[in-house]
């Protein structure tokens, strides 16, 4: 009998193959060598909710290695990877590197014929900050590319100049992020004093949704800074205060706490030279509704003065009649004078 031919019998009592036992080789080899690597680092890890620099003490590390660095204005610094096949890593995971002090989200993973794992990851230039519906403030790194195109950032209109600039963000999809819709806002600025505020208008899920995880992509534009409830110091747009030990009726406050604005409306879409729209302000006790509640109505835009506005009772009216704004958003913001409150975001049409 010939050599191969004893391989193959004995691959068959095994219940293996020719083509198993070279994967297995590769495996080891590959394991045997990975460390050894110039491009091995052995300072990264895989980043989590709530994670810092000091918390990944004790945590255990990947072994990977990174290498051919390389920068686009589209996909800004790209490193390559590659880890073993016991430890992959997926599209939207974010990776740690204590020694740079640096994160990366993976946009491309690859299973190399069942042997190692190999992609890119894309370096993330920015911790985006919001606050949730609990009061949590959550901190994800995130990578943002200017998508302003086709203009310098500013449109004119005859009263005056506002900002048109979009950005695009990419998070790893998740509880917290699938849920982000507009009017939530968020500051994209390093100015201490005056940052530029954005606002979301579209939660793109489907474009790069690979894998078991995969990103998410967030269309922000840019939009005003609300100084009742926007928190500078703390980087956070729409920041509400849950501290329950303030008052000290500690009834009256969980009491307060579940009250729950609303506002009903049929359309979040005016026209130009059209009937006003009537948007109603409601307030909720958990179910129940309360009734000895004065709503509290602003209006969020830089041409206010041109909108109709009548209010009554618990409602408020709303109209325009000027070609100029058409396909204009401005935020219409309901709130009972205190810490409740709740907005939509109203855009103007053609009547034709």
């Amino acid at each position: 009998m010939k050599c191969l031919d004893r391989f193959n019998k004995k691959m068959n009592y095994s219940g293996g193959s020719l083509r198993d036992e070279n994967i297995k080789n590769s495996r080891e080899l590959l394991s045997a060598t990975f460390s050894d690597d110039a491009s091995s680092d052995n300072e990264v890890y895989y980043w989590e909710l709530g994670d810092y620099g000091t918390d990944y003490q004790g945590k255990e590390k990947i072994e990977i290695r990174l290498y051919q660095r390389s920068f686009s204005s589209a996909n800004g610094v790209v490193i390559h990877f590659q880890t073993l096949i016991e430890n992959p890593i997926i599209v939207g995971d974010i990776l740690y590197n204590k020694k740079t002090n640096e994160y990366f989200i993976c946009r491309e993973s690859f299973n190399i014929n069942n042997i190692h794992w190999e992609g890119k990851l894309t370096l993330c230039n920015w911790i985006l900050k919001w606050q949730n519906s609990k009061g949590d403030i959550l901190e994800y790194p995130s990578y943002i590319i200017n998508a302003t195109q086709y203009n310098s950032g500013e449109q004119t209109y005859k009263q005056f100049t506002i900002n048109s600039s979009q950005h695009i963000v990419l998070l790893p999809y998740d509880e917290n992020t699938s849920i982000l819709q507009t009017p939530q806002r968020f500051f994209l600025s390093k100015n201490p004093l005056y940052p530029q505020t954005f606002i979301i208008t579209q939660n793109d899920q489907v474009t790069y949704a690979y894998g078991e995880k995969g990103i998410i992509s967030l269309t922000l534009v840019s939009y005003e800074t609300n100084k009742k409830t926007d928190r500078i110091d703390l980087g956070i747009c729409d920041y509400f205060d849950v501290d329950t030990n303030v008052n000290t009726n500690i009834e009256n406050k969980d009491e307060e706490q579940n009250i729950r604005a609303d506002i009903q409306y049929k359309t979040n879409i005016i026209k130009s030279g059209g009937s006003k729209k009537q948007f109603i302000g409601k307030f909720y006790n958990d179910n129940n509704e309360v009734l000895d509640i004065l709503p509290v109505w602003e209006i969020v835009c830089d041409f206010k003065n041109e909108l109709e506005i009548k209010q009554s009772n618990d409602s408020i009216y709303i109209g325009i009649d000027n070609d100029d704004y058409i396909d204009e958003e401005f935020k219409l913001i309901l709130s009972d004078g205190k810490d409740h409150s709740t907005s939509i975001v109203i855009k103007i049409d053609s009547i034709l």
